[in-house]
């Protein structure tokens, strides 16, 4: 589609598009700019020709969206911009502007690089206009005087719906370290690592109500389990009603979910590798990626069955499951097996000390398997 509507555009400014479509990671959420209502100035433009010259540009920002009009009167040069009734008092001061002075309409990354400075205008422009509400001026003060949640943007609206007069938007960018993340959670889903607290204050020049939303890029999201599973807690109360209490508490929630995601992996690593060391030959396969599952053909007392061991995400506090299951004797076409889910076993044990629990499990236990699965079972 992206290549549809740039060949409708003079070709001079198609060149300068054409970067807007293959541009990610824009924005605090990574998301990507789009072109909206292209058109011509011409009063009777020839339905074959590439005429269009003017568009909307949709530019996510804040949890909003910025509707720019851009013109290109004359594709050599910098293209004007309309920013709307409800901007009209945002006048970036075009001599300052580095992308306008070395504008160069043979240079494709040209109207991009243009873009993100008047988005960069833009993020001062409101930053400056919610410090006339003094809880606001708080919260970005510290949002500023803080390394770690310095990457912020913030959306003023007036009137944003018939019971309140105001509404402030601010999305704020928490840096997350993946290094220790399974690689396996990561490998196939390519993109940037992203988790952005998005806050909504409504009416808060007065008695406020704010409601917070975390955002996490596809790929922290599957790694984590989703941005549903950390359940984060609600604004106020003990977990803070200003962003120098409340940031940190979200902040510390998605450590601990990285900690977890990695010592789970680290623990089940541990445990299926102590099973491999302590029945050697006797592993008949295991999950070499993500160390959920293994088995093992074992032989007691002259009778032979497989162990399936399974184990959860909550690992080690969940206890691995054991199914044992015959090789010799079915039921209804289903081999016949018993899963066992009660065994001596503690958390707090090396995955050596599980191996061996579990080998003294399968001596007492295979021997009982064996008289169940002759009863029972069929050839």
């Amino acid at each position: 589609m992206a290549g549809d509507i740039l060949d409708r555009f003079n070709p001079k400014v198609s060149k300068l598009l054409k970067l807007l479509f293959t541009t990610e990671n824009f924005g605090l959420k990574g998301e990507r700019i789009q072109i909206k209502e292209p058109k011509s100035g011409c009063s009777y433009p020839p339905s074959t020709a590439r005429n269009l010259d003017r568009f909307k540009v949709y530019i996510p920002f804040a949890g909003h969206t910025l509707k720019w009009e851009v013109i290109f009167s004359h594709p050599e040069l910098p293209p004007d911009f309309i920013f709307g009734n409800q901007e009209l008092d945002f006048v970036p001061d075009i001599e300052k502007m580095q992308s306008l002075i070395d504008w160069d309409h043979n240079n494709p990354q040209s109207f991009v690089t243009l873009i993100k400075e008047l988005v960069q205008h833009y993020k001062h422009y409101q930053t400056e206009l919610v410090k006339s509400i003094p809880r606001m001026q708080i919260e970005c003060d510290y949002l500023l005087g803080n390394s770690d949640y310095s990457d912020y943007e913030v959306h003023f609206r007036r009137e944003a719906n018939q019971m309140y007069d105001l509404e402030v938007n601010i999305l704020i960018k928490i840096p997350v370290d993946v290094e220790s993340i399974p690689p396996y959670l990561l490998k196939d889903n390519p993109g940037i690592d992203m988790a952005c607290l998005l806050l909504t204050y409504i009416s808060p020049d007065g008695k406020c109500h704010v409601t917070p939303r975390l955002y996490l890029s596809p790929r922290l999201e599957s790694a984590l389990g989703g941005s549903s599973t950390l359940r984060i807690p609600q604004w106020g109360g003990q977990n803070g009603s200003c962003l120098m209490d409340y940031l940190p508490v979200i902040h510390q929630l998605l450590k601990q979910k990285v900690t977890q995601v990695s010592s789970g992996y680290q623990k089940r690593k541990e445990y299926v590798s102590a099973f491999m060391s302590s029945f050697g030959g006797s592993v008949l396969e295991y999950d070499a990626d993500t160390y959920y599952d293994i088995s093992l053909l074992l032989n007691v007392q002259g009778f032979f069955c497989i162990a399936h061991i399974s184990l959860s995400v909550g690992f080690p506090l969940d206890k691995p499951t054991i199914e044992l299951q015959s090789i010799y004797h079915e039921i209804k076409g289903v081999p016949y097996s018993i899963t066992y889910r009660e065994y001596p076993y503690s958390p707090r044990w090396s995955g050596e000390l599980m191996s061996e629990a579990a080998r003294t499990f399968f001596l007492e236990k295979i021997p009982e398997f064996k008289e169940a699965s002759v009863s029972n079972g069929t050839f």
